[in-house]
């Protein structure tokens, strides 16, 4: 009967211990800083205290907007929030 049974789930079993093979094997490559230089490099004539600069600059304006989008929007994002709360 043992055999029987193993020869029913035989297949689904392998297929789970080879997902779960694939699963451990998985890796996350290592992360790779954005290089500003290839972005900003018109401005490389400069010197590196004004690329700092302006590198600085402009993530400061990108932090500007994603705030700047966010107090505007604020009153959708209490409607989603109290939509989410009546549902």
């Amino acid at each position: 009967m043992r055999n029987f049974v193993d020869s029913i789930f035989g297949p689904l079993l392998e297929w789970l211990n080879g997902i779960a093979v694939s699963l451990s094997d998985l890796s996350v490559p290592l992360s790779r800083p954005l290089n500003f230089s290839k972005y900003f490099g018109y401005f490389s004539f400069l010197g590196p205290t004004w690329m700092t600069f302006i590198t600085t600059c402009c993530t400061l304006a990108f932090i500007y907007l994603i705030v700047y989008i966010i107090k505007t929007q604020w009153g959708l994002i209490l409607h989603v929030k109290d939509l989410i709360k009546w549902w």
